[in-house]
């Protein structure tokens, strides 16, 4: 994936925290955008943060830094084009790039897609009462 970019343009950001490791898929990440939470979990965090970003016709340059860090750990140059990429491995590869396809059991639960019409799960007013939080053991 050879890019180049203009160093002086303003880049959007997100901040990944760890939150659980579990089974075959290792570590899992919560993202946060623009002060909110943009994925509760996943386990490949810059692309799928991507996707989710150009879902909401956000593009450009993508910073990813991890809470507490004073640098991005990550600098992906174009959002749309990393949108369509992933990180695939399996028992006779490691891990190494890939172009995204939604797996079949995402489709059944609305993937995140390059579709323009996804709309945000829920839009609360002021004063409605806070979504419930989905309880996560803590990182190790």
């Amino acid at each position: 994936m050879g890019y180049s970019y203009d160093s002086k343009a303003e880049a959007e950001a997100i901040h990944i925290e760890p939150t659980t490791i579990r089974g075959d898929r290792g570590q899992y990440y919560r993202v946060h955008y623009s002060g909110s939470l943009l994925i509760d979990e996943t386990s490949n965090p810059e692309f799928e943060a991507c996707r989710a970003l150009l879902a909401r016709g956000i593009a450009g340059r993508l910073e990813v830094s991890r809470f507490g860090k004073s640098h991005p750990d990550t600098l992906v140059p174009d959002i749309a084009k990393a949108a369509d990429w992933t990180v695939k491995e399996n028992e006779s590869r490691g891990p190494h790039f890939g172009r995204w396809q939604p797996r079949p059991e995402d489709l059944s639960q609305n993937a995140v897609s390059r579709a323009p019409e996804i709309l945000p799960a829920a839009v609360l007013a002021s004063g409605d009462p806070s979504l419930p939080r989905k309880e996560t053991e803590p990182a190790i």
